[in-house]
């Protein structure tokens, strides 16, 4: 007689992104998650600035971030988190991945003579 023994573990989550800059006017950061069970509920995206603890933005959940109309304040750190009912991992990052995504725009430089 065999026992079946079922296994699951929270998400290992990956975010894509390709640095843009303002003339592109739009862009997608795509979360991808890996994990058993594989039924994925995406809690939100956050917002924040390399070397700051503090949120800036945080958006719903969801497989793909759409952002519009791009400006440079729209470079930073972007983290997806991911749940599929698991309650435990090794990993104290499961559940969540992260990205840094840079707008480059111009800046211009007002002189008076």
């Amino acid at each position: 007689m065999f026992k079946q023994v079922l296994f699951s573990d929270i998400p290992d989550v990956l975010v894509k992104a390709t640095n843009t800059s303002t003339m592109a006017h739009s862009a997608d950061l795509t979360c991808e998650a890996s994990g058993v069970p594989n039924n994925y509920t995406y809690v939100t995206w956050e917002h924040t600035w390399p070397g700051h603890a503090s949120v800036l933005r945080r958006f719903p959940g969801s497989k793909v971030l759409h952002l519009g109309n791009l400006t440079y304040q729209d470079s930073g750190i972007y983290t997806c988190r991911v749940g599929n009912g698991a309650k435990y991992s090794r990993n104290k990052n499961a559940g969540e991945g992260s990205t840094y995504f840079l707008v480059q725009g111009n800046f211009f430089i007002k002189i008076k003579l």
